[in-house]
C-alpha cells in the first residue's frame, strides 16, 4: 500500500490491478461473448491503476492437445486479441493453462493491494484465476458485467454463485464502480 499527502493527511492509496483474461478472436462470439469483450475495452479505457491481458495459446505439449485432443488456438485467427482491445498496446502474458497465476504473473500479481478480473471464461479461466489470487492472500474481485462465457447462461451464473460462495459476494463489483469519470 502506498500513501499519499491529501490535504495535509497522509492517506492509504490503494495499487489496483486489473487483470483482463483472453480477449481473444477465437473467444469471440457475437451472442455470448462480445459484447462483455466490449465493455470490457470501456472499463480498461476508464480503469485508475494498472491493467495486464492474460492470453491463452495451445501448447503440443499440453494437456489441453495431448489428452483432451483440442487441436484450437495454435493459429493467430484464434490467438490474435480482438481488435478494440489492440490499440490499448496492453502488456500480454501467455499461458496454455486454465489458470493466469504462474511464474511470470505472480510475482506481478503481488505486487497490487487488490485485483480486479474481467474477461472470458467465467466457469474455467475466470474462477481458476480469481481463486489463486484469494489463495495467494491477495485481495480479488470479478468485474460481473465484464465477464462470460461460451457454456451459457445457466453455467455462467453457476460460477457466480461458486465465485459468491469461493471469494465473497462483497468481491464481485460492477464495472461502474471502477470507472474513472475523467476518463
Amino acid at each position: 500500500m502506498f500513501f499519499g499527502l491529501i490535504d495535509g493527511y497522509n492517506i492509504p492509496i490503494m495499487k489496483s490491478l486489473l487483470l483482463v483474461i483472453d480477449m481473444q478472436k477465437g473467444w469471440r462470439n457475437r451472442t455470448a461473448t462480445e459484447a462483455v469483450m466490449l465493455r470490457t475495452v470501456r472499463l480498461c479505457k476508464s480503469f485508475d491503476g494498472d491493467i495486464i491481458h492474460c492470453c491463452f495459446k495451445n501448447d503440443k505439449d499440453s494437456l489441453f492437445y495431448t489428452q483432451l485432443n483440442w487441436e484450437h488456438f495454435f493459429d493467430p485467427h484464434e490467438t490474435d486479441v480482438i481488435p478494440e482491445i489492440e490499440p490499448l498496446n496492453l502488456p500480454i502474458y501467455w499461458r496454455s493453462t486454465y489458470n493466469c497465476v504462474n511464474d511470470e504473473t505472480l510475482p506481478i500479481i503481488k505486487q497490487y493491494d487488490e485485483v480486479y478480473i474481467a474477461g472470458v471464461f467465467t466457469d474455467i479461466s475466470v474462477s481458476a484465476t480469481a481463486m489463486s489470487i484469494f489463495d495467494h492472500n491477495i485481495p480479488v474481485r470479478v468485474v460481473l458485467d465484464c465477464v462470460a462465457t461460451l457454456h451459457g447462461q445457466a453455467v455462467h451464473e453457476s460460477a457466480l454463485t461458486s465465485l459468491d460462495f469461493a471469494i465473497g459476494q462483497r468481491n464481485l463489483v460492477k464495472a461502474a464502480t471502477l470507472m474513472s469519470p475523467d476518463k
